[in-house]
């Protein structure tokens, strides 16, 4: 097996710069988390991508005038990103996410004290999360996440 030694003192530290930030990768994940916080963000400004379903003519004559999923604005601003030097992720603690994200089927929840099915119609899913539910990244998240990547793997070598 051969060797090579290196005697460039200037190339060495750089090298161990490189290989310092590579064990340590916070910035990267921290960025991706911040990315795909953006990426749901601008989900809920262009109501979806791809468009969200419309509302119901009787969901429509019920709420105030306004963009789809943002009547009190409670769902966008509980979403909070989370990263350590191994994971990069989003999560929201709104008990109604998982059903706009996915879906329900009326009377789906089961019944009402009063007998009426939970929830009282088909609620179509309406994907605010940069994801499907297989795990899949909408292709905004994707593209910009490869831009975060190539940012950080520049900024090794400053």
């Amino acid at each position: 097996m051969s060797t090579i030694q290196i005697n460039n003192d200037e190339l060495i530290r750089q090298l161990e710069k490189v290989a310092q930030r590579l064990s340590h990768p916070k910035d990267l994940t921290s960025a991706i988390a911040l990315t795909l916080l953006s990426t749901t963000e601008d989900n809920f400004d262009a109501q979806g991508r791809p468009a969200w379903a419309g509302l119901s003519p009787v969901t429509e004559a019920r709420r105030k005038p306004g963009k789809i999923l943002s009547q009190s604005g409670q769902l966008r601003n509980s979403i909070q990103p989370d990263s350590n030097n191994d994971e990069a992720s989003i999560s929201t603690s709104d008990p109604k996410a998982a059903t706009h994200q996915f879906g329900v089927k009326q009377g789906q929840y089961g019944r009402s004290r009063r007998g009426g099915p939970l929830p009282w119609g088909n609620i179509p899913a309406r994907g605010f999360m940069p994801m499907d539910e297989n795990g899949n990244l909408q292709l905004e998240a994707q593209n910009a996440i490869y831009d975060d990547v190539d940012y950080f793997y520049e900024k090794l070598f400053d």
